[in-house]
């Protein structure tokens, strides 16, 4: 969308990094105020340096669609000044799913100016607003979800195959999830509620597998090629199994969360109604905190996911993975070389990166759904899922 003159004269003056020389933060912010109608302030804090260079190139990025101007602000804060609303939602909830937790803050210009010169003038806080209009009220909010566009709401994730050599990493998976900090954001109130949170990402996780088996929609969500299978979050009753098996061709993987393992006999019959439709089940959500729990090896599942962190390295731990076979298992969070070195001395080979350890290895890690190119992988067509219930 086109901006005032005096707004982008303003905020000409660049470094090579793309940081404004010549005003001051104040005014940028009242040139940015000048044409305030549609138009917010994304602001970024408290990042390591390495995350803070991938979210100024992001914020770079996402100027050129969004518009407005990047800047920097008190206390190293990152902020894009002046973007549309509406992309700048967009671009916020993808830099939370990529910067792993909510990093970010929007405030509109028109409502929130007072604090927003109060806070380019250094004279006080920028306390997160919550606008109480915002989202659905829980009474419409069923309604509201199965109208809510998916666009910034689903995160791609790939997936590697770890092995020997120069060149140890190739793709091997995609990843489609509800991107929840994203989708708590669009709540409003309601998303501060974990379990309204939970309930809407079961809806969204329903229209996403309906999406995928849409021809009209399917591109856009995971490009004309993959790299190996799809896996998929399946909600409860999402698949039914009415239309006989063999839809998935073994390239399909219903994800399930861990509060689904409680009861391993319902599992077991979920897992046969899934394989005689053709798709395989995985079990996510098993962390070093829970590994001494439960049996993960008698699982009922094809695949297990396994997060990553120090506590992994545990005897107990290690004693738990020894026991499962290492071809079941995914490693996800891997953020440096000690984590795969880790993975490969258990012989696990399926893995999913961090976004600083993918761009220390020049590799992709996560996107936001749409997508604007397809992956440059092994072409692949994909399969219809099977019948699905009216909603979750």
């Amino acid at each position: 969308m086109p901006e005032g003159p005096t707004f982008r004269d303003q905020a000409s003056a660049v470094t090579p990094l793309g940081l404004p020389t010549g005003p001051p933060l104040a005014a940028v912010m009242q040139a940015a105020l000048r044409h305030a109608a549609g138009r917010v302030v994304l602001r970024l804090r408290d990042l390591p340096a390495h995350r803070r260079r991938v979210a100024r190139a992001l914020l770079q990025e996402g100027a050129l669609a969004a518009g407005g101007t990047v800047a920097e602000g008190p206390g190293d804060d990152l902020l894009l000044i002046g973007a549309e609303a509406a992309r700048a939602e967009r671009l916020r909830a993808l830099l939370d799913r990529l910067l792993g937790g909510p990093v970010t803050g929007l405030w509109s210009l028109e409502r929130d100016a007072p604090a927003l010169l109060a806070y380019a003038a250094g004279r006080d806080g920028l306390a997160q607003p919550v606008s109480a209009d915002a989202g659905p009220d829980l009474g419409s909010l069923d309604d509201w979800l199965r109208t809510l566009p998916l666009e910034g709401l689903v995160a791609r994730q790939i997936g590697y195959r770890l092995g020997e050599g120069p060149s140890p990493l190739r793709p091997a998976f995609l990843r489609l999830d509800v991107a929840r900090d994203a989708l708590a954001a669009r709540m409003g109130v309601l998303g501060q509620d974990r379990d309204l949170v939970e309930h809407a990402a079961r809806a969204i996780a329903a229209r996403l597998l309906r999406a995928v088996g849409d021809p009209a929609q399917r591109g856009t969500l995971i490009g004309d090629r993959l790299p190996g299978p799809l896996h998929l979050p399946v909600p409860p009753a999402s698949l039914t199994g009415r239309d006989g098996g063999g839809r998935g061709g073994s390239m399909l993987v219903a994800a399930v969360g861990l509060e689904e393992a409680a009861d391993t006999r319902a599992l077991a019959t979920r897992r046969e109604v899934l394989a005689g439709m053709g798709w395989g089940l995985e079990v996510d959500g098993l962390r070093a905190e829970v590994l001494g729990l439960l049996a993960p090896e008698a699982l009922p599942a094809d695949l297990l996911r396994l997060h990553w962190s120090e506590g992994l390295l545990a005897p107990s731990c290690h004693a738990a993975l020894r026991r499962i076979d290492p071809a079941r298992l995914t490693l996800a969070g891997l953020r440096d070389a000690d984590a795969l070195a880790w993975a490969r001395s258990l012989g696990i080979t399926r893995i999913e990166l961090t976004p600083a350890l993918a761009e220390a290895l020049s590799m992709p890690a996560i996107t936001a759904a749409p997508i604007a190119k397809p992956l440059s992988t092994p072409a692949f067509r994909p399969v219809a899922p099977a019948a699905l219930s009216p909603a979750a």
